[in-house]
């Protein structure tokens, strides 16, 4: 699988070389935030599902279960708590690492057990009114179409002149999005569709054009760039939204595991790992591979960055040193980092290798970031309070 491409027998004005392609991927604090749009007292953390579990009396002898409440106990003496899913994966290698014996029928009957109970506690805590709300809220505010025409408003200048994406705009071109949603619910799904409240997908009688992409919306100066805050470009737009890990109304479906097996460090364990690896199951060489040296921007938003995702950071990481792509990642920053130890967290999480000097340089240059909480308003991607 690849991007689509599309010519002038979809858009009349589409030029051979015209496209954008635009790979979009969001973690589970899209959830939590929306979660807290709604001002719901549930959220969909890891902490959060192990409280449902005590509530509902889970099966104590459940070896997933039985790691989860070990980790409890330790974190709580070290005044830290696993509050990410990332951490909830590597406890799952810690499962393969700290045990001598491992009884392979009995860990994946566990794991189906906790699949179907993670799938209801889902459904639980977001109902369809939920759902429906924040989608009405969307359209409202027009958050999809904004998100898609707007998301260069979120950058500040600094960040904004590293870009030479915005050298790429001019009329006619089509941004085509390829969205990765990692979440098991469909939260992102109901706030970034095109519904018809806010997208026509031929709104004028003499042309085929969709949107008004925003080339400079700050009007900030960029080495790149001749286009300020005034520069709408007349252009097409296509969106997919496809969830690699499965869904929630689908428990056998939904991945729960880590990257790869040498992750386990007995040799002799490691063909016990094939139920728990997550590009395996997804099949991510044949339905994402090739979609990494076609990209021409990457965008990361609520993810925590952990090791069980190391397959995507690696390949946008190559992507970056060796293509024209670049990258936004946007950062809920709760501890005042600055941009730059973010990039040096992703580049630590996303490779294996020492990088020299001049990789590090370069991909510092390719990376913009765009630091928020839940108080920051933003143009893409955010549902606000009004």
């Amino acid at each position: 699988m690849s991007y689509t491409k599309y010519t002038n027998q979809e858009f009349e004005k589409l030029a051979d070389g015209d496209q954008i392609n635009i790979m979009a991927l969001f973690g589970n604090g899209v959830d939590i935030q929306l979660m807290e749009y709604l001002k719901s007292p549930h959220r969909t953390s890891y902490q959060n599902f192990y409280n449902y579990l005590c509530y509902k009396n889970f099966d104590k002898d459940n070896i997933i279960f039985q790691k989860m409440t070990e980790d409890k106990k330790e974190n709580e003496k070290d005044r830290t708590i696993k509050q990410n899913w990332s951490d909830f994966e590597n406890s799952l290698i810690e499962i393969f690492n700290e045990n001598n014996y491992i009884n392979e029928a009995r860990l994946t009957d566990d794991f189906n057990h906790f699949q179907v109970e993670f799938s209801n506690f889902l459904n639980d805590i977001i109902g369809p009114n939920m759902l429906a709300q924040i989608g009405n809220d969307s359209s409202k505010s027009e958050l999809a179409i904004s998100s898609f025409q707007k998301f260069l408003a979120d950058l500040d200048e600094s960040n904004f002149r590293k870009l030479s994406f915005p050298s790429k705009l001019y009329h006619y071109k089509l941004f085509n999005w390829e969205i990765l949603n990692f979440n098991y619910t469909s939260m992102l799904d109901n706030i970034l569709v095109l519904d018809k409240e806010q997208y026509d997908p031929h709104p004028w009688p003499h042309a085929d054009r969709q949107i008004s992409f925003a080339a400079n919306p700050n009007n900030f100066t960029n080495d790149y760039c001749f286009w300020d805050s005034s520069t709408y470009f007349s252009s097409y737009l296509m969106t997919n939204i496809t969830h690699p890990h499965g869904y929630q109304n689908v428990p056998k479906s939904m991945l729960f595991g880590f990257d790869n097996e040498e992750q386990i460090k007995d040799e002799k364990k490691r063909f016990l790992a094939k139920n728990f690896l997550k590009p395996y199951w997804a099949q991510n060489d044949k339905k994402y591979k090739s979609y990494f040296n076609n990209t021409d921007l990457f965008i990361l938003y609520g993810l925590s960055l952990g090791d069980s995702d190391f397959w995507w950071w690696n390949n946008i990481l190559n992507s970056l040193l060796k293509t024209d792509a670049e990258l936004i990642i946007y950062n809920y920053n709760s501890n005042n980092e600055s941009d730059s130890d973010t990039i040096n967290r992703f580049i630590n999480v996303a490779t294996n290798e020492k990088l020299d000097n001049g990789k590090l340089d370069k991909l510092h240059k390719k990376i913009a970031i765009v630091q928020y909480n839940s108080e920051t308003k933003l143009n893409a991607f955010k549902l606000d309070n009004l």
